[in-house]
């Protein structure tokens, strides 16, 4: 078995930016895209104003998540607090929700070398760990028969597919497909609430324009209402990672995220082979890095494709304790794709 980890470098090819390049592309796509006042303008215009954006798109982020928490331990709260507060949460919501919709606008791009990898690389009982939330290697995976939505992320979706999925995808990172719909997309709130799903379930739902997207007709996710009001499943790219939503019913989602990075760690113990393909391991990113210098059974070949970052990647590698770690026989993922067909 072996396990292929994938992040922002991996999916460049099929147009879409690096983290570092993230927020200047969004923000270009929403000056173009949509009029003045629209909430995507709005917290274009709100992001530069307030944020020092010659930083990196991370640190703005972690800037932002500390100036929320900072007013949520103020007091006693003054009007101005609470309204500067409102304004802060309003605008991770906008940014947050920009990432899907931008996303969105770029998933009809043709991915030739995810097409090549799903075709003849990835085999029957091969795991992928993915920090990318676009569905663009989702879809080719399943176009070639190597992965089904039924149970390949890693949590079962009832009814839209039979038996277990050829390959497992993890997402550790979320997806832009999955949905958070409080109260079960239902409007009357807590009088028609089941209590023991608290307010987002157990899981992320799918709304069926999604499921129909990866290639199932006439499919859906029977937990998912297609409800009005949703909210996005996506881990932020900030400093300090938080794997759990919160709401006023507490921390929600937090099993799910566990059991997600469990299986993740579980596929990686029992690979022969480990390749990490666009993905710089950042310091920022501790669960991950937690996840490699524990996952990764000592002695297995371990890969590494990641461009310019190829050395530095492999020399942490080494120090997490993986001495059969080395540079892929080539540092582009095209390169890396021909030759592992070729293999």
């Amino acid at each position: 078995m072996r396990t292929f980890v994938f992040g922002a470098g991996a999916s460049v090819h099929a147009g879409y930016p690096l983290a570092s390049e993230l927020w200047r592309a969004m923000e270009r796509w929403a000056r173009a895209a949509f009029p003045e006042g629209h909430y995507f303008r709005i917290a274009v215009d709100t992001m530069n104003a307030e944020f020092d954006l010659t930083k990196s798109f991370e640190l703005v982020l972690t800037d932002l998540d500390k100036r929320i928490e900072a007013f949520l331990k103020e007091e006693p709260r003054t009007r101005e607090s609470i309204s500067q507060k409102a304004i802060l949460g309003q605008l991770r919501f906008a940014v947050t929700d920009m990432i899907r919709f931008y996303f969105a606008s770029l998933r009809s791009q043709p991915a030739e070398l995810y097409r090549i990898f799903a075709s003849d690389v990835l085999a029957p009982g091969d795991a992928v760990i993915t920090f990318n939330y676009d569905l663009t290697l989702d879809r080719e995976v399943r176009r070639f028969g190597k992965w089904n939505i039924g149970k390949g992320y890693g949590f079962e979706i009832d009814g839209v597919t039979s038996g277990d999925s050829p390959c497992k995808l993890f997402k550790l990172h979320g997806s832009t497909n999955w949905r958070g719909e409080p109260f079960q997309g239902n409007l009357g709130g807590f009088s028609q609430l089941n209590l023991g799903e608290m307010s987002l379930s157990q899981r992320p739902v799918i709304a069926t324009p999604e499921v129909e997207y990866l290639g199932y007709s006439n499919a859906s996710d029977p937990r998912s209402h297609n409800a009005r009001v949703s909210i996005e499943c996506l881990i932020m790219p900030t400093a300090k990672k938080k794997f759990f939503t919160q709401t006023s019913f507490g921390r929600e989602w937090e099993g799910f995220w566990d059991s997600l990075w469990s299986q993740a760690g579980e596929a990686l113990e029992i690979s022969n082979e480990v390749h990490l393909i666009g993905y710089s391991i950042p310091e920022y990113d501790t669960r991950a890095r937690e996840l490699f210098a524990t996952r990764i059974r000592k002695g297995v070949p371990t890969r590494v494709c990641c461009h310019s970052d190829t050395a530095r990647v492999v020399e942490s590698l080494k120090l997490f304790g993986n001495t059969h770690v080395q540079s892929a026989c080539s540092t582009t993922f095209e390169g890396w794709v021909s030759n592992m067909k070729l293999g």
